[in-house]
Parts: structure tokens; C-alpha cells; sequence
């Protein structure tokens, strides 16, 4: 069974702000798994609060990268792949395989217009575990 996590999306004096499932701010956010933990499939839905209709960016969903600070475009690193895109869900699978690594990473969504409104918490891998690679 899939991790699941919920990113909310309300406005803030006029700015769209992401809230993590425990209501703190998203960008504070930890997924941790654990040394030699099997491979983790994340479904990150997004729950729109702004009235903008806001979305997954389906040609460009995540940005992952294995430094610190917010990733390029793209994903930098062998520990996750894209399963499937939806408006309102992105589904990945993290191999949690190698060395232990933080990702950095951010969730693309964007608004009718095509405006981008970015989410960008963090997972830890402590790696080791028994993944495809």
C-alpha cells in the first residue's frame, strides 16, 4: 500500500502557500525511509483551497535532486521514478537504494493560466535497502 500524502494549497495575503498534512508549512515537510526499507511507492495528491484550479503539471510534475535548496528542473537522481501524473495526484516509487541521501524535491503544479505555484518539502533516504538497482 502506498505512502500517501496531501499537500493543501490556500492563499496568503494574495500568495499561494502549501500546507503539509499536519497543517505545518509544506517546505517543513519529511518523508523518511529508513535503512534497508524496500522500495516506497508516494502518491502526493494536491488539495486546492485558492479557487485558482490549480494542478499537476503533467509534461513537468517533480523536480528531484540529491543537494541542498530547491532542485532544477528535472530529476537528479536514480532513487525515484514517475508512475503515473494525474490533475490532482502525482505517484512516484523511491528505491531508497545506495548510501543514505536527502532528496530535495518539488511538486509543479500550476494554475488556469499556466502560472506556476511550486511545493517543495523534503524526503530522506537512508538507503541500503533491497531496490531494482
Amino acid at each position: 500500500m502506498p505512502t500517501k500524502v496531501e499537500f493543501t494549497a490556500r492563499l496568503q495575503n494574495g500568495a499561494v502557500v502549501w500546507d503539509a498534512p499536519d497543517g505545518n508549512p509544506a517546505k517543513g515537510h519529511k518523508l523518511h525511509l529508513k535503512k534497508g526499507d524496500p522500495p516506497e511507492t508516494i502518491e502526493f495528491t494536491l488539495k486546492d483551497k485558492t479557487g485558482m484550479q490549480l494542478r499537476f503539471n503533467p509534461g513537468d510534475p517533480i523536480h528531484v535532486w540529491e543537494q541542498e535548496g530547491c532542485p532544477p528542473p528535472g530529476i537528479a537522481t536514480d532513487q525515484i521514478q514517475v508512475s503515473a501524473v494525474t490533475p490532482d495526484k502525482i505517484q512516484v516509487t523511491n528505491l531508497n537504494t545506495g548510501p543514505s541521501r536527502t532528496l530535495q524535491y518539488q511538486l509543479n503544479a500550476v494554475d488556469q493560466s499556466g502560472n506556476e505555484c511550486p511545493c517543495d518539502p523534503i524526503i530522506i533516504n537512508d538507503g541500503g535497502g533491497p531496490g531494482f538497482i
